[in-house]
């Protein structure tokens, strides 16, 4: 498959192909949102516990996304990206053929580890396969591509689900997975040149000295902490609301069908892959990013509490609302434009690992449970509307929260350098 590398399509093939991955990650986050009822029944469990099935995903896509960094450096995306791909599958097939909670919550993190390196790896080939200024334009890309996948994930597989079954639908995810590791074989190359050979090859002990040596710089930052944490507060609202608890709050108060419920949410995630894409876009040429990322929280909660408590918002007026909700939430990516330029280069990796890990660590991993837990505490046989609006009122709290944090982040120039804010 050399001529594909050499020709003009190539990087886009390669690309493309690792980005499809992110897209991937996405439909398995939110897969449990359109199949509720069918896991509570299957598995014997109660709403506490669906939110420690879905969460159970993020515990380990979490904890291994700097070990998939130093993968990439000792190994190479190819490498990487191939044996993801198979892991994740198998991780599919194993909940498709689960029948017990702790089988689920296990499959569930074996498609966590299986996925950790796939949006790493696309930024990683697109660093190596085009120009430096197109970067932060192909970052955006990627991360609309796995929001298109979350919206894919509620709409098109609860429809699979409605005409075949959750284990039926989950089957042809798991053979997507498989069709994607097979093209990885052909179409993936760590180089442009095929026969680029790295000066010196990093071994792992390298790898961790690096890590040591620039860790310190990194945690002692504190704008990459306000940063992450804002990324997160304001990321989390994706797979808290829009991932998994939208679904069931939308059949309640509407009245809906399932598929239909699954495309209302949907469009959370297609108006944050637009405001993802744009923003990324025009992250190349924004220097007061504080701006909006202090509009997008106000325009976020404000739309939030809309969604959630105002009553007389129909059906259509939903659709809308949620879109612009997810646009404005989408401010989250600003935030890794913004620690870009608060470390010197040799530290960007590790400062880039932290506020990712700080960007995924609310949304699934706390608010998804909790989400659950409330729910549990305040119904007594049948959840009402009122209970999903009691439980809910940790999402306006959680952009209320990531609001404030604006006035304490600066503003960076493009040489890296900070404005006074």
């Amino acid at each position: 498959m050399a001529f594909v590398h050499n020709s003009r399509v190539g990087p886009y093939l390669v690309f493309g192909l690792s980005a499809l991955f992110s897209l991937f990650v996405f439909i398995l986050q939110g897969s449990p949102s359109v199949m509720i009822p069918e896991l509570m029944g299957a598995y014997s469990i109660d709403m506490l516990a669906i939110g420690l099935l879905s969460s159970s995903f993020f515990y380990t896509y979490i904890a291994l996304q700097v070990p998939a960094g130093m993968m990439l450096d000792l190994w190479g995306p190819r490498k990487v990206l191939k044996f993801s791909f198979l892991l994740a599958s198998i991780g599919v097939i194993w909940f498709t053929c689960s029948h017990s909670f702790w089988e689920g919550q296990a499959s569930r993190m074996l498609m966590g580890m299986g996925t950790a390196p796939a949006i790493i790896s696309s930024f990683c080939l697109a660093s190596r396969w085009f120009k430096p200024h197109l970067f932060v334009l192909l970052c955006g890309l990627t991360e609309s591509l796995a929001l298109v996948g979350g919206a894919f994930g509620s709409g098109g597989l609860s429809k699979l689900v409605i005409a075949y079954g959750w284990r039926e639908a989950m089957l042809v995810v798991s053979a997507f997975g498989v069709m994607m590791t097979l093209l990885c074989f052909y179409l993936i190359h760590d180089h442009p040149d095929t026969n680029y050979q790295q000066g010196v090859k990093k071994t792992f002990s390298m790898v961790i000295d690096h890590i040591r040596e620039n860790f310190s710089k990194v945690i002692s930052e504190k704008q990459i902490w306000l940063n992450g944490l804002y990324a997160g507060l304001m990321f989390g609202m994706i797979p808290a609301f829009a991932a998994l608890w939208s679904v069931p709050y939308f059949i309640k108060r509407f009245d809906l069908s399932v598929d239909i419920a699954a495309m209302m949410a949907a469009t959370f995630f297609i108006g944050a892959a637009v405001g993802t894409f744009s923003l990324g876009w025009l992250a190349v040429s924004i220097h007061r990013k504080r701006l909006f990322m202090l509009m997008g929280a106000a325009l976020a909660c404000f739309l939030m509490l809309l969604a959630i408590y105002y009553p007389f918002i129909q059906v259509t007026g939903m659709f809308t609302l949620l879109f612009f909700c997810g646009f404005c939430c989408s401010s989250f990516v600003l935030s890794f434009s913004q620690i870009s330029h608060y470390v010197d280069p040799k530290s960007k990796g590790i400062a880039m690992g932290l506020a990712n890990m700080l960007c995924l660590t609310f949304g699934a991993p706390f608010y998804q449970p909790l989400i659950g837990m409330l729910l549990k505490w305040s119904a007594n046989e049948e959840y009402t509307l009122a209970d999903y609006q009691l439980a809910f009122t940790v999402l306006p709290a959680s952009l209320l929260i990531a609001f404030i944090l604006t006035f304490f982040i600066r503003d960076t120039k493009p040489h890296g350098k900070q404005t006074i804010a």
